[in-house]
């Protein structure tokens, strides 16, 4: 089927005129006064959302014009401006200059409050209006733009669409299609970062999305969710946020009870009605006394038997097998792996020995000549491996090397049959998604 594609004064008015109609549908509707008192019928339902959607396009078709009108006025005087603001600050450092050689010294700002420096436009800026500045199908920018070309000269006019290379897959895309972060410049294509989203409200440990440690809003990516998964991911957050949860004690529901839906010790469920104990997150039961669980007891029997530890926040088992005694727990809870004290309030030794040498040698056998070494050779270098991990116990994973060959991930626990990354401080084996969007 052919698609009709309508100028933005044309599409304005259109909607104008189906808004109108539609106001006058609603007023016969409302005179014939048909259905119960006090309820809203089907019908004016349906105008409400129809009204709702029609002026949410004649507001998108308002803002789309505003952000050309600007994109084009930046395109137009942005050298002009740029020139004009480094002339102004060069001229300022000179008199500053100036003054501080004869002498003078720098006068005090009028006013009780100190002048902000003028923030500069920078190139990147510029940029990013440029690439953003696209205008829709059959909407032409200037009047250039309604007139025929050569095919010639077509053929050796440059593009105008900026692309950039997604870090997730590494394939080429139009930058405005997709995402770009604020913090690393970064770029994502649209069905990687919805994959990245996606991800992150099935697994906690990408929650909130983020690259390079910065938090990706999901005001970035509007173009690219859907409505009905921004509801999800929203849900998800207050879910992620609360501390202590409950879920449905229904094994064929297990939904997240929101706090609004507890009451005393007692939840709700907003699927199932089902009601459950916030304190043991069994079925709400009418006795003070929380009654005893077996099976909750037989995990606290494991537990202890494998030295994990409770977070005392979300109630969560944590695991240590490589790192020092400082947990960050998936809630944000801190606390030590030794005792299950919260942070720095214990004076538990930062590692344990035991887990410390094993993790030196667990680097040091990375290197293949190194097993073949004597006995003095490998100590020497299982000592450096110990310092280094002391020393870099708090790292920031910001320098990273790589390693060829099939190697684990140590946070995702994938296997990579080609190459992974390696921080050069930690030492930690992390895949290309745990690198940018786990670790940061």
């Amino acid at each position: 089927m052919a698609t009709i594609e309508l100028d933005p004064l044309t599409l304005g008015l259109v909607l104008q005129l189906q808004l109108q109609d539609l106001e006058e549908l609603a007023q016969n509707i409302q005179r014939k006064g048909k259905g119960r008192q006090g309820e809203a019928s089907d019908s004016v339902a349906a105008i409400e959302i129809f009204r709702h959607e029609l002026s949410s396009c004649a507001q998108l078709l308002s803002d789309k014009a505003m952000c050309q009108s600007i994109a084009h006025a930046v395109d137009m005087d942005g050298d002009a401006i740029r020139t004009f603001v480094e002339e102004e600050e060069r001229a300022i450092s000179d008199r500053e200059l100036a003054l501080l050689l004869s002498g003078v010294r720098k006068p005090r700002a009028s006013g009780n409050g100190t002048s902000a420096p003028t923030p500069s436009l920078s190139d990147r800026m510029f940029d990013m209006i440029k690439t953003l500045a696209v205008r829709p199908r059959g909407c032409p920018a200037s009047e250039s733009d309604t007139h025929a070309e050569s095919s010639t000269w077509a053929a050796s006019r440059p593009p105008q669409t900026t692309t950039g290379t997604c870090l997730a897959c590494c394939d080429e895309f139009p930058l405005f299609k997709g995402v770009s972060c604020m913090g690393c410049s970064h770029h994502y294509c649209p069905d990687c970062i919805e994959s990245l989203f996606r991800a992150s409200i099935t697994d906690e440990t990408l929650f909130p999305p983020k690259c390079c440690g910065q938090p990706i809003s999901i005001d970035l990516c509007r173009h690219i969710l859907p409505v009905d998964f921004r509801g999800q991911f929203h849900a998800k957050k207050i879910e992620f946020e609360t501390p202590n949860r409950t879920y449905c004690s229904q094994p064929s529901c297990s939904t997240f009870i929101p706090l609004g839906a507890i009451k005393g010790d007692v939840g709700t469920c907003v699927k199932c009605s089902a009601t459950t104990c916030s304190l043991c997150k069994k079925p709400a039961h009418s006795t003070t006394d929380c009654p005893d669980d077996p099976a909750a007891r037989e995990l606290m029997r494991l537990a202890e038997a494998e030295k994990w530890r409770k977070c005392s926040s979300c109630s969560r088992y944590v695991e240590l097998t490589i790192g020092c005694n400082h947990i960050t727990c998936r809630c944000g809870a801190q606390f030590c792996y030794e005792c299950g004290e919260t942070w720095k309030r214990c004076r538990c030794e930062l590692w344990e020995e035991g887990r410390l040498m094993a993790r030196a040698n667990n680097v040091v056998n990375r290197e293949p000549g190194n097993r073949r070494l004597d006995a003095h050779g490998r100590a020497n270098l299982v000592n450096r491996a110990r310092e280094n991990l002391v020393a870099n116990h708090e790292c920031l994973h910001r320098n990273w090397g790589s390693r060829t060959g099939r190697h684990r991930c140590e946070q995702c626990h994938d296997m990579l049959p080609n190459y992974i990354y390696e921080c050069r401080q930690c030492r930690i084996l992390a895949c290309r998604r745990c690198r940018y969007n786990r670790l940061g």
